[in-house]
């Protein structure tokens, strides 16, 4: 069951398309929702030569950021109060670079923690959707940042043999069983382990039947690399969500990796569900 969801806001304009979404799962499944408002402060540069000058412009950026917390949380409430959902909101100000940590540990203690895609989007910090997605063990809605919310009627879910895609499948089960479509996309067919040819996707589609589930399995053909054939896929399906496995530690490891992970996350036009 989803029954927790974090929301990662940030003060900007685009905190209204994470809140959005977040309250659309919210409202299908009954949840409770949290708002995480990580206003980040600026990191303290310590000089050799230490000046009154310098601590001064210090001092000033401090009590700025301090400032615009307090406004942002004076614009996010009244937001918050008005949601049809059990919510409650937080507000922590801390350096950039503990953001990541702050937003990790919140959402461990959650079902689903919610943003915007990290790719392809200036207003989006990678390395803090990167900590959630590998450090929370939980799952992670990511969204673009011009899409609409919508209920996930049908899901297009990226199945290969990997414990990342297995996650994916346990931590969705709550929105396949409400969906009204579930497609199975496999790219890559293989041996099963005992060497034998069997149709690629046939166990799943028995584990998931097993779980309330009715899976239509979709074998495609990578004849354009295995992130593109995904992505033309999700459009054929009119995906309103995309489930997969997140792979890798880091942004440079996918690129280095030539991951599908960052590429989907990347163009995806449709919300996509990472487990890692």
């Amino acid at each position: 069951m989803i029954k927790d969801i974090v929301v990662h806001l940030d003060g900007s304009e685009l905190d209204e398309v994470r809140i959005a979404h977040a309250e659309q799962l919210a409202s299908r499944h009954g949840a409770f929702m949290t708002g995480v408002y990580v206003n980040r402060v600026p990191d303290i540069a310590f000089s050799a030569e230490p000046s009154s000058t310098a601590a001064q412009v210090i001092a000033d950026q401090q009590q700025a950021a301090a400032k615009a917390g307090v406004e942002g949380m004076e614009r996010l409430k009244p937001r918050f109060e008005r949601l049809g959902v059990g919510n409650d909101i937080r507000r922590y100000d801390v350096f950039g670079w503990q953001a990541g940590e702050v937003l990790t540990s919140e959402a461990r203690t959650a079902d689903v923690f919610v943003d915007l895609r990290p790719y392809g989007h200036p207003a989006e910090d990678p390395q803090t959707v990167e900590a959630v997605m590998f450090g929370s063990g939980r799952s992670t809605l990511l969204v673009p940042p011009d899409a609409a919310p919508r209920d996930f009627d049908t899901v297009m879910v990226c199945w290969r043999d990997t414990r990342e895609a297995a996650r994916a499948i346990t931590e969705s089960l709550p929105i396949l069983r409400m969906a009204e479509a579930v497609h199975v996309v496999m790219v890559d067919e293989g041996l099963s382990p005992d060497g034998e040819q069997r149709e690629p996707g046939a166990d799943l589609a028995r584990h998931l039947d097993r779980h309330g589930v009715h899976v239509e399995l979709v074998h495609a053909r990578a004849d354009k690399g295995a992130s593109a054939t995904l992505l033309a896929q999700a459009d054929i399906l009119k995906a309103d969500l995309v489930v997969m496995g997140g792979y890798g530690h880091s942004r440079f490891r996918e690129w280095a990796l030539g991951g599908v992970t960052l590429e989907i996350l990347t163009q995806a036009t449709a919300p996509v569900l990472v487990a890692h």
